[in-house]
């Protein structure tokens, strides 16, 4: 039996490999061993099973590797990294996030993450789950610590609670691959599977599904020099559809000058360097891997993610936490029948996202310019991981709180703003 006779008769006609971005028909994928000796055989990825072509399946269509044992994990056939099985019959939404050191990203992934696994499922009809596990280690222990804590009112360092993003060596974040003598390190995304359930109130909908590839650089991949080809981990940026820029504007003093509580509890971060420049860099990269002319915009949407919103948010509207972006309302299906359902208030994001773009204008413009002298499609939302007040320890002099006080704003309103506006139509969108 072929490969395309084991497989679902729905897979796509090309599969792009989410680490090295080969492209390649799905017939050519390759198999992982399960047999114990034929670890470590592979010579392309070190201490892993070995990739093969498969000549024999079983009866439930799984590839027969070289000692006989039914096989489950795919591989790319250029950079043999694994793939998960949902990426053949899906199609690939590609979403970069970058933000600098200490800018709150790998917070606002874990926040964002935990609400889209309840959010999607109960207000929109679609599932949101891991398309591998494996992938999603790292993210899914920093949702655990946060917001399912063993521990939930004893105080805890921040940094006790999040796995950060680390540089090339995290085991969970790189993947090795060797071409010959040549090392080469790939970023490594987390992928979700998000399929709108078949009890959606619009039948239109139903079954509509992607695979959501989502990539999160360290800030420390965005300096000079750190993209070569021994080591391409920002490359993803040229295939993105959304951006998302996390921007913590209370790491800037003339931000934090407005009000003479706003950067209380906090740790300094100003030595960290500027976001701007970080900004900067992936933009100039991103016109190189495109082929984007000096002058000419980007085409897609960038969303700046302004952190720690629980402090600062009474400087644009003193309601504004009460707030909520998901609205009900009413849509005619094509049958002419209405169904009423959740949708994204995109007017009310919009009302917001140009007030805090007045408020940054006015007090770090230079990251208003760089943002919108690179496009034209720029949105400001306001976002808080925590949404409670951290404190600093004493002794340690780091950064502390209750998990159990824990309470994310509008974490999720960025992942579902980028498909409201997008032409798959998974969330609905009402101006108001």
């Amino acid at each position: 039996m072929s490969t395309t006779q084991a497989s679902a008769p729905s897979m796509l006609h090309r599969v792009i490999c989410p680490q090295c971005w080969h492209k390649f028909h799905p017939e050519d994928i390759l198999w992982v061993s399960e047999h114990q000796d034929l670890f470590g055989a592979d010579n392309r990825v070190p201490n892993a099973q070995m990739r093969f072509l498969p000549s024999r399946f079983s009866p439930q269509a799984e590839a027969i590797d070289p000692r006989g044992f039914p096989c489950h994990r795919l591989a790319c056939p250029n950079c043999h990294l694994e793939i998960p099985r949902p990426m053949l019959e899906l199609q690939s939404l590609v979403l970069s996030v970058l933000g600098s050191p200490g800018s709150g990203k790998s917070y606002f992934l874990a926040a964002m993450a935990s609400r889209l696994r309840h959010v999607l499922p109960m207000q929109f009809f679609a599932s949101f789950t891991d398309a591998d596990a494996s992938l999603n280690v790292r993210l899914k222990d920093s949702e655990r610590q946060m917001y399912a804590n063993s521990n939930p009112y004893e105080i805890q360092e921040l940094g006790e609670l999040i796995r950060k993003t680390q540089e090339v060596g995290d085991e969970y974040g790189y993947a090795a691959v060797n071409f010959g003598s040549q090392s080469v390190n790939y970023l490594r995304p987390y992928a979700f599977t998000m399929q709108v359930q078949q009890n959606h109130p619009n039948p239109e909908r139903r079954g509509t599904g992607r695979v959501i590839c989502l990539y999160d650089n360290a800030g420390e991949s965005f300096l000079p020099g750190m993209d070569k080809s021994a080591s391409p981990v920002t490359r993803h940026l040229a295939e993105s559809r959304v951006l998302f820029f996390v921007y913590d504007p209370l790491q800037d003093s003339r931000f934090r000058c407005l009000e003479s509580d706003l950067g209380e509890g906090l740790i300094d971060k100003s030595h960290l360097g500027s976001q701007e420049a970080v900004f900067q860099e992936a933009a100039n990269r991103i016109r190189r891997y495109s082929g984007l002319a000096s002058r000419e915009k980007y085409p897609r949407p960038v969303i700046v993610v302004v952190t720690k919103c629980d402090r600062w948010a009474k400087l644009i509207d003193g309601d504004l936490m009460n707030q909520s972006a998901v609205v009900e309302a009413n849509k005619k299906l094509s049958d002419g029948s209405i169904a009423r359902l959740n949708a994204l208030d995109t007017g009310l994001v919009k009302s917001v996202s140009a007030k805090v773009r007045n408020l940054l204008a006015s007090t770090t413009p230079e990251i208003v310019s760089a943002v919108e002298s690179f496009t034209d499609h720029a949105c400001y939302i306001p976002v808080s991981a925590t949404g409670a007040k951290t404190h600093v320890n004493p002794r340690s002099g780091l950064q502390a709180v209750r998990p159990g006080d824990l309470q994310s704003f509008w974490a999720e309103v960025p992942f579902i703003y980028s498909l409201a506006i997008s032409s798959a139509g998974m969330i609905p969108k009402v101006s108001r």
